[in-house]
Formats: C-alpha cells, structure tokens, sequence
C-alpha cells in the first residue's frame, strides 16, 4: 500500500474534533452542554467542554436563586445540574482546570463561578434556595467579561472523584439565561504503562 501523507488541512480538521466523551451529566445541566470532546497528547489529556446557558433548546437553565449565595448551581429548575464526575479513569490526574467565556450571560447574572462538590445534589431553584453540593468549593470565580480566561491549578489529585458544577458568582434573583457561553478545559495525566 505505500504511504499517504496527512495534509495540514485533514490534520486540522481530524484535531478540531478530538473524540467525543459522555460526560454523564445531570438532567438540569446536559441540555446546555454543545460538545464534549477529548484529545490527548503523550500523557496528557485535554477535555474540551462547550457549554451554552442561553440554549434554543426546550429546557431553560435558570441562575438559581441567590439564597445559598454564590453556591447555587445553575441548571433547569429543580433538577440535578452537575457537569461530571471527575474520575481519574475518563480524565486523568486533573491539574488544571481552565475556562473562557465566550459570550457574556445575559438574563441571568453575568457572573459565573465553576465548583466541585461530594455528590450529586446540587441543583437550581427559582423559588427558595437552590441546593448546593455537600463540600461545595470554588474552583474559579468571576468570569464576567467576554475573552475572560481564569484557570486554577492542582497539585494533589484533589478534584478526583469530584463533581463538577457551573454556579452563579453572585447572591442574586432567580432568572433565565437568555445568552452566554463557556468553554471549560480540563487538562489530565495518566501513568505510563509498565515496561
């Protein structure tokens, strides 16, 4: 057969897509999320995850309201809105998570905060308190402008078997997000095999 050379065009296109990974999020979250895609790169893993609060879809995510101040996950009213879980075997040893936002939210607050928590309780609520994850812990705050890129970094496997959640980064009223969007990274590491 002899050799076929991979153009840069094919290239580009072939990395643009990476593989596509479940994310197994909950119901008041999975409707927002665009992609979720993963290339690697020797023992790196980078997780691509689009996200569009302001969806056409028939659901409507909700900021929650700000009862629980900035720890209210935000997703379709009363119903669980983690991201994903953070196991070791689909993303690796995470030591950074990164996000940019690419469109401002609109209808809902204009800040945005990504956390973790133990379990999968956090949900949104647009009457009394939304409910936030047991150990809920930020792991960035404040995005609120369009190009904004924070990212946090760790050293001691301490996301592992975390949940991943998208909350409002402010103490506010409950709306609907009618714009915004986010693009959140999360860069792995996997063991190499034995020799």
């Amino acid at each position: 057969m002899g050799n076929r050379r991979l153009g840069r065009k094919r290239l580009f296109a072939v990395n643009k897509l990476g593989a596509s990974v479940d994310l197994e999020a909950g119901p008041g979250i999975k409707d927002a999320i665009v992609s979720a895609t993963q290339l690697r790169e020797g023992h790196q893993i980078v997780t691509e995850i689009a996200v569009d609060l302001g969806t056409s879809k028939a659901t409507i995510i909700s900021s929650g309201t700000g009862a629980n101040g900035d720890t209210s996950p935000v997703g379709v009213d009363n119903q669980l809105a983690y991201v994903t879980q953070l196991t070791e075997a689909k993303y690796g040893i995470i030591t950074e998570v990164r996000a940019v936002m690419t469109e401002v939210p609109a209808g809902g607050p204009a800040d945005i905060d990504l956390e973790f928590g133990n379990d999968t309780a956090g949900k949104s609520a647009s009457a009394g308190a939304g409910t936030a994850p047991t150990g809920a812990t930020p792991i960035l705050t404040d995005l609120t402008a369009e190009g904004e890129d924070i990212s946090t970094a760790y050293d001691n496997n301490a996301l592992s078997g975390k949940y991943l959640y998208i909350a409002q980064g402010a103490d506010d009223t409950s709306a609907a997000f009618t714009a915004g969007k986010l693009i959140i990274y999360l860069y792995g590491f996997v063991s190499p095999d034995d020799i």
